[in-house]
């Protein structure tokens, strides 16, 4: 009988251990972004550069918003955009197809369609696909 319970008890540690590592090792989702929230901050984000802010100005927002886009970083002027179509889902991220019409450093006006992928959770980021 005690060999018996020992075998139970044994058996039953053994389950426990298992079943909490397997929580442990089991790998996370990451939140879904919210497609709504996600197309009124880049509307945002795009109205600040066509304003002529600096894209410093996104890190001070509360909370702050983390953008990466080398035509503002370069100091390329937008003088229009618009977001084309619906957006899309793409992995934890909101996908938007772009038309950018800037002036670059010359002078030149250039048109440019660009995906920005942007992220509502758990931080907020804009980012320009590339590709």
């Amino acid at each position: 009988m005690r060999n018996a319970t020992r075998s139970s008890r044994s058996f039953v540690l053994c389950f426990a251990a298992a079943l909490i590592f397997s929580f442990g090792c089991s790998p996370s989702t990451a939140p879904m972004s919210d497609a709504t929230i996600a197309r009124e901050l880049l509307q945002s984000m795009l109205e600040q550069w066509k304003a002529g802010e600096g894209m410093s100005e996104l890190k001070k927002r509360d909370p702050p918003v983390y953008m990466a886009e080398d035509l503002w970083k370069n100091n390329s002027k937008l003088e229009d955009y618009a977001i084309e179509g619906e957006s899309e889902v793409l992995g934890s991220n909101i996908r938007f197809q772009v038309k950018l019409k800037c002036n670059n450093r010359t002078g030149k006006v250039v048109e440019k369609s660009v995906r920005y992928l942007v992220t509502t959770k758990p931080a907020l980021t804009i980012v320009r696909e590339e590709g």
